[in-house]
């Protein structure tokens, strides 16, 4: 079980074949993240109290 690396091996050989496929960034998730950080920061705009003038 401990001495036989063909199961790690296996697993590492499926794994890095899959990861390879994702390094490709498609325009679609770009977007989707841009318009995630916008909508945090709008959120985030919203929830902190506003400082008002002293005239």
């Amino acid at each position: 079980m401990y001495t036989n690396p063909t199961p790690a091996l296996g697993a590492g050989a499926a794994t890095g074949g899959t990861l390879a496929m994702t390094g490709a960034a498609s325009p679609l998730w770009i977007f989707l993240a841009a318009f995630a950080m916008i909508a945090v920061a709008t959120a985030i705009l919203r929830i902190v109290p506003r400082r008002r003038r002293q005239d």
